[in-house]
């Protein structure tokens, strides 16, 4: 199994995980980061949901791209999403708007990102 195949494939589970907390109980999940897990919160996270459960779908049913633009394309833009992710924890930390649960988030996404940098070159 190549790196990026199992990359898609475990993302693509993580993704589909995050989409059932977000629409089930995305308050709650706001609140592991020290957000009010108001009705605010809970909205956003389940308009959220069906954006991880796209990906979901996306990456699972693209696990195995061979190498070339499209793969290219899907690894370049997991890393953006990834470490975009990552930057809006990392800052939203820094405001004071999110406690320090978030930084820990953020270091998985770096990772994820990471992954599929060194993935996209093999």
């Amino acid at each position: 199994m190549t790196l990026f195949r199992r990359s898609a494939s475990v993302t693509a589970l993580g993704c589909l995980a995050l989409c059932g907390m977000l629409f089930v109980n995305g308050g709650q999940y706001a609140a592991t980061f020290g957000i009010a897990p108001d009705q605010g919160a809970g909205f956003v996270a389940r308009r959220a949901a069906p954006v991880f459960a796209g990906l979901a779908v996306m990456l699972w049913l693209l696990r195995d791209l061979p190498k070339g633009s499209a793969r290219d394309g899907l690894c370049i833009g997991m890393v953006v999403l990834w470490w975009g992710i990552a930057a809006s924890g990392i800052a939203e930390y820094v405001t004071g708007q999110a406690g320090s649960t978030i930084l820990i988030a953020a270091m998985v996404e770096v990772i994820v990102g990471l992954v599929f940098v060194i993935a996209r070159r093999r």
